[in-house]
């Protein structure tokens, strides 16, 4: 029999405050359903531990957080713009059921001291007047990483090729193979993977001066 997994980041189609939290990164250690008080429908809540806080409106020393956030399956709803951020950094064949045990990062929409700008959702009791589709500036969380593979403020995720850089720098040749093979960015391109099994990239990286190799088969980025 198929599992059932109703709780997904994908399908989304076109068409919540709570904590001094603005920006963290965190262990997604688990996440579960209930149903929504006082209307119907669906909460999802997303259990993070681990947590290193970035940015916060008050202190906040606990080391774990849980967002509480209602399932939808349009893209401009709060968990469509959150699952719309997951996805575009993880490989197409994920979902969040994958990303339990990763570090990922979070950071509240809200435009103040320089986060990301709101985002635009339909509201029913928009006013028309100053809103004519009904679609309002609304803050809400996006994923800006997952394991390393960040979101660019303007570009999209780092390239792989610049993480893999980020990888060697430091490591003998084992220890970057182990942390390469398991990047997300690096395996969604296979042409690098390619070049990294057949020890072609760290040859072009000595090659170009990029990187040196000490004494004891660590490299180094120049």
């Amino acid at each position: 029999m198929e599992e059932r997994n109703p709780i997904s980041v994908r399908g989304l189609v076109d068409s919540d405050y709570g904590t001094p939290l603005r920006k963290f990164t965190g262990v997604l250690d688990s996440y579960s359903d209930e149903p929504a008080k006082g209307y119907e429908g669906t909460r999802v809540n997303l259990n993070f531990k681990e947590l290193e806080v970035a940015q916060s409106v008050e202190p906040y020393n606990l080391p774990i957080f849980v967002l509480n956030i209602g399932l939808s399956n349009r893209k401009k709803s709060r968990w469509g713009y959150l699952g719309t951020s997951l996805t575009e950094l993880i490989p197409d064949e994920e979902d969040l059921k994958h990303q339990i045990g990763r570090r990922m990062g979070l950071v509240f929409c809200d435009g103040q001291e320089g986060r990301p700008a709101p985002k635009l959702i339909w509201r029913r009791d928009a006013d028309r007047e100053e809103y004519p589709t009904g679609e309002v500036p609304t803050p809400v969380w996006v994923v800006f990483e997952v394991e390393g593979v960040t979101a660019g403020e303007t570009s999209g995720a780092i390239s792989a090729t610049e993480q893999a850089k980020r990888l060697l720098d430091g490591k003998p040749l084992s220890e970057f193979n182990a942390a390469a093979y398991a990047d997300l960015s690096i395996r969604k391109n296979p042409d690098l993977q390619r070049s990294i099994t057949d020890k072609n990239f760290v040859k072009a990286m000595l090659a170009t001066g990029e990187f040196t190799k000490d004494s004891n088969g660590i490299y180094h980025r120049v």
